[in-house]
C-alpha cells in the first residue's frame, strides 16, 4: 500500500498526499503544497512531509488500493486500570492546590492488538464523521494514525490567524446542566484568556462568545478568536511554537518546567509521542493545523487509542475517569473499532 497524508480543508474537502515524503525544516517555497507533522515536544528537525504527489479529494478511499476494498481492522482492547493516572492525577492537583499550576492535562492511553485488517481502511470512516470533526491522518511504512479532532490550532488565510479555545466538557445527556457548570467554565476560560493574551502582541484580537460545541455524545465549550498578523503569513514553524501547546492540551502557566513535567507524565503513562502535536498542511496559501487529538494510532500490530483530561481546582477523580472513557468510546463509536 502507498503511503499517504490527507486533512481535510473544508466540508467534502479533503487534501491527499502520496509518498514516499521528503522531509523538510520548512514549506517548500516554490508553492507545492505540504503537510505539517510533528512529535508533542516538536522536536523533529523536519517536520514538513512533502509528498511526490497531492491532490485534492472528496471520497478518501482514493487513498487505498482496489478501490477502497481494504477490510476494516478488528482491534482487540486491553482492560485499563487506574492506578498509575490516579498518582499523576493527585500529583497535579497537589500542585495546583500548592498554587504552583492553575491547570494541566494528563493523557491516558488504551491499547490494543490488531488482529486483522488494514488501520489505513479507517479513512473509510472519516468519510460520514460530522462537518464539527476535521479529519485527519497518516500512513507511512508500518506506523500511521487516523482519526476526526474537534480543535484546530490555528489556521492562517489572507494574512488573518484564526483558533479556538476548546475546553470543558460533559455527556450528552447533561448538556442542561453543562452552560452553567463552574468548574467547566473556569477551565475553559483560563484556555480563552491565556490564547487572548498570547495573541496581543499580534494585534487587536477579536474574540467571540463562548458557545456550545456539540459532537452528539459530547458537548464542549468553544471560543473563537482571530487577528490580523502584521507580517501577513507569519512564519508557520514561530507561530506553531508560540501556540502550542494550548492550556486545552497543555499546561498553564506554561513554564519550561510545567511543560518538561507534562512531558515526564506523558512518558511515565506511555502516550504516543504525536498524541496532542499538531498536524497540519500548506495548501493553495491556506495553513489549517489540527491538533491530534481524538485518533487511532499504530506500529505494527501494536495499536493506541489515547484521551486527555484537563485538571483545574475542583476536579475529581472519579469525574475526569469518565470523561477520560467518554472521548475513547467517541473515538471508536466513530471510526467502528
Amino acid at each position: 500500500m502507498e503511503d499517504f497524508a490527507f486533512i481535510k480543508l473544508a466540508p467534502n474537502r479533503y487534501l491527499c498526499g502520496a509518498g514516499p515524503f521528503v522531509s523538510a525544516e520548512s514549506p517548500p517555497e516554490d508553492g507545492r503544497s505540504a503537510f505539517y507533522r510533528n512529535n508533542f515536544e516538536l522536536s523533529d528537525p523536519g517536520p514538513w512531509k512533502i509528498p511526490t504527489r497531492s491532490f485534492e479529494a472528496t471520497d478518501l478511499r482514493v487513498l487505498l488500493p482496489d478501490n477502497g476494498a481494504t477490510p476494516l481492522p478488528e482491534i482487540a482492547w486491553s482492560g485499563l486500570g487506574d492506578a498509575d493516572v490516579r498518582r499523576v492525577f493527585d500529583e497535579i492537583l497537589n500542585q495546583i492546590q500548592n498554587g504552583e499550576l492553575k491547570k494541566s492535562v494528563p493523557v491516558l492511553t488504551e491499547r490494543g492488538i490488531l488482529h486483522r485488517g488494514e488501520p489505513a481502511a479507517l479513512v473509510k470512516a472519516i468519510i460520514g464523521a460530522p462537518n464539527t470533526l476535521w479529519g485527519y491522518g497518516y500512513r507511512e511504512g508500518v506506523e500511521g494514525m487516523i482519526g476526526a479532532t474537534p480543535e484546530q490550532l490555528f489556521t492562517v488565510e489572507d494574512g488573518v490567524l484564526s483558533t479556538m479555545a476548546l475546553a470543558g466538557t460533559a455527556p450528552r445527556h447533561e448538556v442542561a446542566d453543562f452552560p452553567s457548570d463552574p468548574k467547566e467554565i473556569r477551565e475553559h476560560e483560563l484556555v480563552a484568556d491565556y490564547l487572548e493574551d498570547l495573541l496581543s502582541p499580534f494585534g487587536v484580537v477579536e474574540r467571540d462568545e463562548r458557545s456550545l460545541l456539540d459532537l452528539g455524545s459530547i458537548v464542549h465549550f468553544i471560543t473563537r478568536l482571530k487577528v490580523v498578523l502584521d507580517d501577513g503569513q507569519g512564519d508557520l514553524n514561530e507561530l506553531m511554537r508560540r501556540l502550542h501547546p494550548t492550556p486545552a492540551l497543555g499546561a498553564c502557566p506554561r513554564g519550561e518546567g510545567a511543560l518538561r513535567q507534562l512531558v515526564d507524565y506523558r512518558e511515565r503513562l506511555g502516550v504516543p509521542d504525536d498524541f496532542g502535536a499538531p498536524f497540519g498542511a500548506l495548501h493553495q496559501g491556506f495553513f489549517q493545523g489540527l491538533v491530534a487529538i481524538r485518533n487511532v494510532s499504530w506500529i505494527g500490530r501494536a495499536v493506541a487509542l489515547p484521551s486527555g483530561v484537563g485538571l483545574v481546582e475542583g476536579s475529581r477523580f472519579d469525574r475526569e475517569w469518565r470523561e477520560l472513557a467518554l472521548k475513547r468510546n467517541s473515538v471508536k463509536s466513530l471510526l467502528g473499532v
